[in-house]
């Protein structure tokens, strides 16, 4: 498995890649920069709190991703899945890669599964989508959300106030909702095969009064703070062979096994 970090210009450093990234994609050479400005963040968004970062914010995180699944499914042609992930994630590699084995090649799209209505020209529609802080799709799902033509068009438009409707046509707002809207609403791709994540795999770092969520089975653990990764690799580093175990539930649907 290959990990990169995806990133695009962002304001703070005047949309220009800051001399700290380029001496750090040189030593690692793990760094994607796009040819792409960030959103600029609403105001009201704290760092390292939850919460919608703003409109632009959202449109230009849906840009990038975009562009991430367009340039990985050209650049790594053997690549069967493309994740997609929160910087602020901690996520099991050797547990994560043990159940994509055991999953089709073909159709996944694997996540947190949620649910949304959205009120579009006159009416609601549902849309499924995975949640966004990780997702991975199969190759060719992937192929298939970057070749919807009103998507490529507005991923590669500058953000302007004036252009918000034609951005919300889509959902570009929110990307993770952008994109089950575009694989199941717009393309109705098949087949589809929804992977979904239960709570014991994929879970937040801690509950609502503070204490940990972390358990054995923990896969991917979301807003976690910087003091946490040293912890957390100290748990689980040397459990490279993990057992992974799924369910198919139905045609359509697999269930990874928390036990």
């Amino acid at each position: 498995m290959l990990v990169l970090y995806v990133l695009g210009r962002h304001p703070s450093h005047g949309y220009k890649y800051s001399a700290a990234l380029l001496e750090e994609a040189a030593q690692w050479n793990d760094v994607v920069a796009l040819p792409m400005n960030e959103g600029r963040v609403s105001p009201e968004k704290k760092v390292g709190v939850g919460g919608y970062s703003g409109i632009e914010a959202g449109i230009g995180m849906t840009r990038k991703t975009y562009m991430w699944f367009d340039l990985a499914h050209r650049l790594f042609p053997t690549a069967r899945y493309i994740a997609k992930g929160d910087d602020d994630i901690f996520l099991r590699v050797p547990l994560f890669v043990a159940h994509l084995r055991l999953l089709p090649r073909r159709g996944i799209y694997m996540g947190v599964y949620a649910a949304s209505s959205l009120w579009v020209k006159d009416s609601f529609i549902d849309v499924l989508f995975m949640v966004g802080w990780c997702y991975t799709m199969s190759r060719d799902v992937a192929e298939a959300l970057v070749s919807y033509k009103p998507l490529r068009r507005l991923a590669y438009l500058p953000y302007s106030k004036e252009r918000e409707e034609e951005f919300f046509s889509i959902h570009m707002q929110h990307e993770d909702v952008m994109v089950g809207r575009v694989l199941v609403n717009e393309l109705k791709y098949k087949p589809m095969v929804y992977v979904k994540m239960l709570g014991c795999h994929f879970h937040d770092a801690r509950n609502e009064t503070g204490h940990s969520q972390v358990v054995p089975t923990s896969m991917c653990v979301h807003h976690v703070r910087e003091d946490d990764y040293a912890a957390l690799m100290a748990r689980f580093g040397n459990d490279t062979s993990p057992v992974a175990r799924v369910e198919r539930y139905s045609k359509e649907v697999i269930y990874p096994s928390c036990d």
